[in-house]
């Protein structure tokens, strides 16, 4: 069977894949698993191969291959959860079968943020960007990933554009919200975070945006109205 497979720094020539299992490193890139190892349990066996199987001529246009998806945003929070600067955050999904390595990864435009080395999103896992991490600490525990936005960053009520930048300096995601222009408002100081609807929808149109069921959203979580 013929495979082309591809990662965030090339697309890599020719995998031949067979009965035998495949040992093939990637430690030129810094990673701790092949990529074809897409359960990671550390072996190229016939579970990744019906992975493969089950998304054979799926769309790729909506997320490339290693790519997280910006998912929820809380550009504006209540007066009852507190000031805009304690709670503001942006939250990154990865929705794919194994874990992606961040590592000198990027926000840019509306906030500014680096992941240094070592960060990782697990498999259906979250990570979650903020102005004020402490907050975030107190609040979900020493387990969740945080990354601090740099400097006075901060989101803008009215609406801002946020990139997710790969390594090389290439745009891996865009989400230009606003209050305005078939965004919903239910975001915009009401006490509820803007949240992606999930899979299927394209979170570069507002119409792939709600507001979030839960005061001050569901950061770093499966997002509230995934439930309804």
């Amino acid at each position: 069977m013929l495979l082309a497979f591809k990662n965030m720094m090339t697309t890599r020539s020719l995998l031949y894949l067979t009965c035998a299992t495949i040992n093939w490193s990637f430690a030129t890139y810094g990673l701790g698993q092949c990529y074809a190892d897409l359960n990671g349990n550390q072996i190229i066996d016939n579970d990744d191969l019906l992975i493969l199987l089950s998304d054979y001529g799926s769309s790729c246009e909506l997320a490339a291959w290693d790519d997280p998806i910006i998912s929820e945003i809380h550009y504006n929070p209540s007066v009852q959860q507190g000031s805009d600067s304690n709670f503001e955050f942006v939250e990154l999904m990865n929705p794919h079968p194994f874990a992606i390595d961040l590592s000198g990864w990027a926000l840019a435009d509306g906030i500014d943020a680096t992941f240094p080395l070592g960060t990782f999103i697990e498999s259906n896992g979250f990570l979650l960007t903020a102005n004020d991490t402490s907050t975030y600490r107190q609040i979900l525990g020493p387990f969740v990933k945080l990354i601090p936005w740099h400097g006075s960053s901060n989101l803008h009520n009215s609406g801002e554009t946020i990139r997710l930048i790969r390594p090389d300096g290439s745009q891996a995601d865009v989400v230009a919200y606003s209050d305005t222009d078939g965004w919903t408002d239910e975001a915009d100081g009401g006490g509820g975070s803007l949240e992606w609807k999930g899979s299927g929808w394209n979170n570069a149109l507002p119409e792939s945006w709600v507001g979030s069921n839960a005061l001050g959203g569901s950061p770093a979580s499966d997002n509230s109205t995934w439930f309804d």
